[in-house]
């Protein structure tokens, strides 16, 4: 018996004295699921990540509590089973960091999922029916490329939080300003040259990343996303912002660095929420508007960031 299977027997039998319903087989270099797996049909999480798997026990399917499955970082899975539609308990299910390049149709009948991870799969094409799943409220796709976003995402009204962060999607227009539940939207380092006056349907955002992004100008409708709380616009090329911007009273964090603001606009003052601002590197450097200075007086945050600034 090797070393990894030795390991993942004593997790097992860790997992049956404390009568967990969780267990983990991270890490182990496993090229394979142990059989005694099988025998576990109390069983409601299964983590399988980081190993070497290059294939799923069809006797995954007979384990009625298993809801949670992660495969992540599995770089040798290249395909999984058509079978995968049978674990209709699933809720969360981790496929990323593996070499999946495609999705097996009858995943459409996971209706039950509410997160789903397919970050770093550059390869992949994401199918039509990703809009059935309509219980999602994850989705993480980091490092997605363009065949990730069809139109059908638009169905996935349920989503309270998307990463995108380093991914291509050709278009956001058809389907982004449908996910009036999002409360996190993560696009860092997504090459954008615009974003959809639809962004502004989004009221229920709280925190918004722009970061590295390519963008020159924000649609006036960003006006609307009244409940954010942390808006980051860093690394841009940014020359002004939109004077709707000052509905945002809700804001505790502002990242404008490395822009290209030559002027800040005196409705920043109006902005008495913010206790963090990013202004650094920004080329010409922008002077300090009055109403900042004036929040100082009462502010000790401010203080602090205006002594900052005269160092």
């Amino acid at each position: 018996m090797n070393h990894a299977l030795r390991t993942a027997r004593r997790r097992m039998n860790t997992y049956l004295r404390e009568g967990s319903d969780t267990l983990n087989l991270s890490g182990l270099g496993l090229v394979q699921v142990p059989e005694e797996v099988a025998e576990l049909p109390g069983l409601r999480v299964l983590c399988l990540e980081s190993n070497w798997l290059t294939e799923l026990p069809r006797f995954l399917t007979d384990l009625p509590a298993l809801a949670e499955l992660d495969l992540g970082h599995n770089r040798t899975l290249t395909a999984l089973p058509e079978w995968m539609g049978e674990l209709t308990g699933l809720v969360r299910l981790d496929v990323g960091v593996t070499g999946l390049r495609r999705l097996p149709d009858s995943m459409r009948e996971l209706t039950g999922l509410t997160e789903l991870d397919l970050n770093n799969l550059h390869d992949l094409e994401v199918p039509e029916w990703i809009g059935d799943l309509t219980r999602l409220t994850r989705l993480s796709m980091w490092y997605a490329g363009p065949d990730c976003f069809p139109a059908s995402m638009a169905r996935l009204t349920a989503l309270t939080r998307l990463d995108l962060a380093y991914s291509r999607p050709a278009d956001l227009s058809p389907w982004l300003g449908e996910l009036t539940a999002l409360e996190r939207l993560d696009m860092q380092s997504v090459p954008l040259t615009g974003l959809p006056e639809s962004i502004g349907n989004l009221t229920a955002l709280t925190s918004l990343s722009l970061w590295n992004t390519g963008l020159t100008e924000l649609p006036e409708s960003i006006g609307r996303l009244t409940a954010l709380r942390s808006l980051s616009l860093g690394v841009n090329k940014l020359t002004a912002l939109p004077e709707t911007m000052r509905t945002l009273t809700s804001l505790t964090r502002l990242d404008l660095q490395r822009n290209r603001l030559a002027e800040l606009p005196e409705w920043l003052g109006e902005l008495t929420a913010l206790t963090e601002l990013r202004l650094d590197s920004n080329d010409p450097r922008p002077q300090v508007p009055a109403s900042l200075r004036a929040l100082a007086r009462t502010n000790p945050e401010w203080r602090r960031f205006l002594a900052s600034r005269t160092r």
